[in-house]
């Protein structure tokens, strides 16, 4: 049997991965919320709420955590060819160049730091190498899944995690954008955990022939960020 202290040993990890400090570069990212915010005339921690709910949530539901459950799965059955193909999908989906790029700029950051805390991981070596060959892009979804399964993680945690600091990353940008309080912005974070248990429950019974989240006109302002006149974050 194995004790609660043996079962838990991943957490102290976890939250250092997890946590807005570890430096892969996301708070140079909104991730498309500029844009959008500047778009639908967002000012509000309830407008972020709204954020949540009508896109960054069933964007999590419907693309993002499937897509992990599946590499996590790939990773751990160790069938590397799955993985590739699953980083080409990805890529794929990310159709607007600088969210493609924002991708795999913090994929290649927390690869960088993975590498350098976990030097003996066969894992993370195996993708390391491929992304040097380039026979990958290096998206952070897939270095996240290769992290969860090198920490032993239990997949609802690791789903949990990774909504987590998808949404987190949201409200840091929005605190910027928005001008808005962080008592304001903490309140929409937690509107957003409340509403992620049921995200992520969605999430396990999305099949990988149908998973995917249409959003044209959120992704056609992404797109549009690069020509913008001004603007605070890359992408």
């Amino acid at each position: 049997m194995i004790s609660d202290q043996q079962s838990a040993e991943w957490v102290p990890a976890l939250l250092q991965i997890s946590d807005p400090l570890f430096p892969t570069g996301a708070y140079a990212h909104s991730m498309g919320l500029e844009q959008w915010a500047a778009t639908c005339e967002y000012v509000s921690g309830e407008d972020l709420e709204h954020f949540f709910k009508t896109h960054a949530g069933p964007s999590l539901a419907r693309l993002e955590l499937p897509y992990l459950r599946f590499l996590r799965d790939a990773v751990a059955a160790g069938n590397w060819v799955d993985v590739y193909e699953l980083d080409a999908e990805i890529d794929a989906w990310k159709w607007a160049s600088e969210l493609r790029g924002a991708s795999v700029t913090q994929g290649r950051g927390r690869l960088r730091l993975l590498k350098k805390l976990w030097p003996d991981c066969e894992l993370i070596a195996e993708y390391a190498r491929a992304f040097a060959a380039k026979e990958v892009h290096g998206h952070h979804l897939v270095v996240s899944a290769i992290q969860f399964e090198r920490l032993g993680v239990p997949a609802d945690a690791a789903l949990m995690a990774y909504g987590y600091q998808s949404l987190a990353n949201f409200v840091s940008a929005s605190v910027k954008l928005l001008r808005i309080s962080p008592e304001a912005a903490q309140a929409a974070l937690h509107d957003g955990l409340d509403q992620l248990p049921a995200w992520v429950a969605e999430s396990q019974q999305v099949a990988r022939a149908d998973a995917g989240w249409f959003a044209p006109a959120f992704d056609i302002c992404s797109a549009r960020h690069a020509t913008a006149f001004s603007r605070l974050f890359i992408s």
